[in-house]
């Protein structure tokens, strides 16, 4: 599981103050068997991980479920994003989903916050860092420039496993192609939304995002298995809430 990753529940401990909200009633299974054999199960749900600042605005989300790595990698992005967001303004912060939007659609992959010291003091202290807004290309370059490899792997580039760290398991396969997908295009939506709605909230932001971006409507009683369910048993009504 994601959050019970110790890499995963250290950074976020130590770098973010963590709220947990569940959005819908845990969705539950039951299966009779007969003579009182009944197995009851938990379906899985979705989650979404939002950046917000110390007014409650959204900054930035991570739609979905990713591997560890991608998601701790995703996660320091959302650390210099909030820096960015605090010393840049709320016009830069607009410019950010902006260009993030263009370039996921046009290039497949974002751009990339940067982390720039200002230089040290004489006692050899660092003076202070700069977040930058970067192009991959250009951080690549900068990077092999500086003879040094990248200090973060490029966000929107989930791990890519070696012949012998390939997905061991149908699950972490799909693990592997959601995490993909948020990345690219999900996260694509999310920026073209900010960009157009400054100062959103998360009470504002849950049911387009759950809906459009994650599938799984939160005004769905069957999240979307109604028709696989009843089939053409549904009343009119009911066809009509199950299909909004």
């Amino acid at each position: 599981m994601l959050f019970s990753n110790d890499r995963v529940a250290d950074f976020i401990n130590r770098h973010f103050e963590p709220v947990w909200e569940s959005v819908r009633p845990v969705p539950l299974v039951r299966i009779d068997f007969g003579a009182g054999n009944v197995v009851t199960r938990t379906l899985h749900g979705n989650i979404a991980t939002y950046l917000t600042d110390a007014d409650g605005l959204v900054l930035d989300i991570l739609p979905g479920l990713y591997d560890a790595e991608t998601y701790v990698s995703q996660l320091e992005q959302l650390r210099r994003l909030a820096t960015y967001a605090s010393t840049q303004g709320s016009e830069a912060l607009a410019e950010y989903h902006q260009r993030q939007a263009a370039s996921l659609k046009t290039k497949g992959q974002p751009e990339y916050l940067h982390r720039i010291s200002l230089g040290t003091s004489i006692t050899g202290r660092e003076m202070g860092v700069k977040i930058v807004l970067e192009p991959t290309r250009r951080l690549q370059a900068r990077s092999a420039s500086l003879r040094r490899p990248s200090e973060v792997r490029p966000p929107g580039q989930p791990v890519r496993r070696g012949a012998t760290e390939q997905p061991s398991t149908p699950s972490d396969k799909l693990l592997a192609q959601d995490t993909q997908a948020n990345e690219t295009l999900r996260r694509q939506m999310i920026h073209a939304y900010l960009a157009e709605h400054p100062g959103a909230t998360p009470n504002r932001m849950t049911k387009w995002l759950y809906r459009e971006v994650l599938k799984a409507d939160l005004d769905d009683p069957y999240l979307g298995l109604g028709k696989l369910l009843f089939g053409n048993q549904l009343t009119a009504g009911e066809a009509g809430q199950v299909a909004r």
